[in-house]
């Protein structure tokens, strides 16, 4: 595995910073979110895996799932991590230069390990060796992509993602268990009603069975947001969350914008009318996207993406994308000054 050191933008860094702050000043505590079986059954295997201190462990899911969540449960049940800090940093910013000073005790929780470089990886590697000093961080590693998946990324260390592969935790998405959907939304609705003044805010049964007839493509995330936007839009009188409260942003009102992103539209009832597109269809939509936003400057392109301006220029020749014309036809739709 390659050493070299890895030039991270600190901007970057600072703003991923800010963004993650956010993120927890709304995380939902992991017991709100455990009410299936199979959520339950997970939250106890994890609380078991936090009971061994310093191993790593793997927690792969769909986004919005809750991973932070199930990553601070196994520190707070670490005997040894708990008393140490709990810090997430995104793998694309892991390197020896970047994590100086970092192995100390506490929990480490890497993101996306699916973009974890060659200088990070030789980190990693040096970290799992040293964690049987107490001093050495517990890491958990997260990922939206199998363990399967990972071992077939060739920028990946195969010896790596196996050192890391001690405990494994799959969080089922909320689709999985919809018993899961309702006493989760009762949680934020007091949540969110309690800090907007309104105390004893409750659904009625018509809103109940819309939020639990809906696939929640987003997950937790998606719900909690659902539940925010139908307090602020309070539907009902006497306290109550009508079904005309909740709104999905994927009905026929966002019919364009899925359109535009390549996804199937959805049914009456909110279910998926067909697959989802393939990761090269999203890329391709992707690369449309940036191309249209930045005037097609393909350098620009390239920081965004993180990639180099060869591999940028070969993605839009494999995808067989005129930039001119994306640029032109952004030009055309923009409005008359």
């Amino acid at each position: 595995m390659s050493t070299e050191a890895v030039a991270v933008d600190p901007r970057a860094l600072k703003a991923f910073n800010r963004r993650r702050a956010a993120a927890r000043a709304n995380e939902a505590p992991i017991d709100w979110l455990v009410h299936s079986t199979r959520t339950t059954a997970l939250v106890a295997l994890a609380k078991r895996f936090g009971a061994v201190p310093t191993t790593p462990v793997i927690v792969q899911s769909e986004r919005g799932c809750g991973m932070q969540a199930l990553a601070r449960l196994i520190h707070d049940e670490d005997p040894v991590a708990r008393d140490g800090r709990f810090r997430t940093v995104p793998a694309q910013f892991v390197s020896a230069a970047e994590m100086r000073g970092w192995l100390n005790q506490g929990t480490l929780v890497i993101e996306d390990l699916e973009n974890l470089k060659g200088a990070g990886q030789s980190w990693v590697a040096e970290a799992l060796e040293a964690r049987g000093d107490r001093s050495s961080p517990r890491i958990i590693a997260t990922s939206r992509y199998s363990v399967v998946e990972l071992l077939l990324r060739r920028h990946l260390s195969q010896e790596l993602i196996h050192a890391l592969d001690v405990f494994r935790l799959i969080i089922p998405p909320l689709r999985e268990c919809p018993e899961d959907i309702t006493p989760t939304a009762r949680e934020f609705l007091k949540h969110y009603g309690d800090a907007l003044g309104y105390p004893f805010l409750r659904f009625t049964p018509e809103a109940e069975a819309k939020l639990a007839a809906h696939t929640y493509p987003a997950n937790v995330c998606e719900l909690r947001n659902v539940v925010e936007r139908a307090v602020a839009l309070r539907g009902g009188e006497d306290g109550e969350i009508t079904a005309e409260a909740i709104v999905f942003y994927d009905g026929p009102e966002d019919k364009g914008s899925r359109e535009r992103l390549g996804l199937p539209a959805n049914r009456p009832d909110g279910t998926q009318a067909s697959a989802l597109p393939t990761l090269a269809e999203m890329e391709r939509q992707y690369l449309t996207t940036l191309i249209r936003e930045l005037n097609g400057r393909r350098t620009e392109i390239a920081r965004v993406m993180g990639v180099s301006y060869p591999t940028v220029l070969k993605k839009i020749a494999r995808h067989r994308l005129d930039v001119r014309a994306i640029v032109s036809a952004e030009l055309s739709d923009a409005p008359a000054e």
